[in-house]
This record gives structure tokens, sequence and C-alpha cells, in this order.
């Protein structure tokens, strides 16, 4: 009984793991979105691009880290990557909306946050179930599983 015990927790990870990993994403993907618009910055400034632009490209750029945050997170996990992934996007928003509110010197709207924050979380996960699927990582595969014909083909 205590060997059983011992096993299932040995298989269990715990919820450390996916939030370390979750904010290690997270960090990576906001060095590369702070350069990013930091770019567009530069680019709207030379051009003088039309302020109907602007707001797009920051909603493909928040989109961008989200994702960028999912996979840093998920890279070489086992299982449990739809957690880590939504947990990143979550902690990615958090994070620029406290970086960002730091630089503008104010803070944005509160509800506009947490919409973020759904937004954040359903991306990275979304992302991470797709990573994880199409990725060697991801991708559970039995040594025993054989070829399966299907059912309507005729073997030759």
């Amino acid at each position: 009984m205590n060997a059983n015990v011992a096993e299932k927790s040995a298989k269990k990870k715990p919820a450390g793991v996916f939030l370390k990993n979750a904010l290690k994403g997270t960090l990576v993907s906001m060095v590369f979105t702070v350069a990013a618009i930091l770019l567009f910055a530069l680019i709207i400034k030379e051009t003088g691009l039309a302020d109907s632009v602007i707001a797009p490209i920051n909603q493909i750029i928040k989109i961008g880290g989200i994702m960028a945050a999912s996979y840093f997170a998920i890279k070489g996990l086992a299982e449990k990557q739809w957690i880590t992934g939504g947990l990143a996007g979550m902690m990615f928003i958090l994070l620029s909306y406290l970086v960002f509110s730091l630089i503008e010197g104010m803070f944005g709207n509160i509800a506009l946050l947490f919409s973020d924050m759904l937004m954040g979380m359903l991306v990275g996960m979304v992302f991470a179930i797709i990573i994880a699927n199409f990725t060697k990582t991801g991708r559970r595969t039995s040594k025993t599983s054989k070829k399966r014909s299907l059912p309507f083909r005729r073997s030759k």
C-alpha cells in the first residue's frame, strides 16, 4: 500500500514546476515583445503611420508575445502543457500590463486587464495544445502500437 502511494506521488509534479516554467516563458517572451514594440515605435516615428494602424499591430504583438511565452514555457515539459501555457499567457499579460503602466506613469483600465488576462489564458492554452501535439516531445507514441488499417480500405 505504501509503495503505491509513493509511486503515485513520484509521478505527480508539484504546481511549482508549472509556475516556474510559466514564469520562465513569460520573462523570455517579454524580452522579445519589448524589442518588437520598440522597433514598431521607431517605424511609426520614421514613417508617420496612421493612428488606425497602431491598435491592430499592438494586438498582433500582444498575441505573438502570448504565443512565445506559451512556447518557451512548455518547452521540455512532457505533461500538462495546456496548464503551463495558460499560466504563461496570463502571466505575460499581467507582467506586460505592469511594465507598460510603469513606463506610462499610470495604470490602465482594470476591466480591460481582466479581459486581456482571459485572452492570454485562452491563447496560451490553445497554442500549448497545438505545440504539444505537433512537436516530438509532446507526442505520446507507444512502441507496441502497430499500424492500423482503416476498416473501409481494402488490403492488396
